[in-house]
């Protein structure tokens, strides 16, 4: 399920013009994993969005190990054109702070990937598929 979150401060949220808040949010990922046990949650984020401070920044991290999500598109913010930053806001944020926090935010999604496969899926049998050998794989 693609829930995209973009940011988990209510600040930045309502900057971006998102139409909801951290906490509305969150009340739809616990309805979202109470009517389906074990949805794959996934979602956006920006790393430094127009005026965005540390503590804004801290709030994404926290968002993000709260949910733990299977799969994450995660990208330092850029302007785009007609758009209502692009308008009305400065593209303040140091392009060095921005890969600072891209990095910061890619690894904590690392990390909690990594702690669920180690919880749910280590020690699991799976049933594979093998159609052939890759087109790809050099003979051993």
């Amino acid at each position: 399920l693609h829930m995209p979150a973009q940011s988990g401060s209510s600040a930045v949220l309502e900057r971006m013009r998102r139409g909801y808040s951290r906490e509305a949010y969150l009340d739809l990922i616990a309805d979202a994993r109470s009517a389906i046990p074990g949805v794959s949650i996934s979602s956006d984020f920006i790393a430094g969005f127009c005026g965005e401070t540390e503590a804004e920044h801290l709030e994404t991290l926290s968002l993000m190990k709260e949910v733990r999500y299977d799969q994450a598109f995660m990208f330092a913010y850029s302007m785009r054109g007609r758009t209502h930053a692009h308008r009305t806001m400065a593209d303040d944020v140091p392009e060095d702070v921005k890969a600072r926090r891209l990095s910061e935010v890619i690894d904590v999604f690392r990390r909690n990937v990594q702690a669920r496969n180690e919880e749910v899926e280590v020690g699991t049998a799976r049933l594979v598929l093998v159609e052939g050998e890759s087109k790809r794989s050099t003979p051993e």
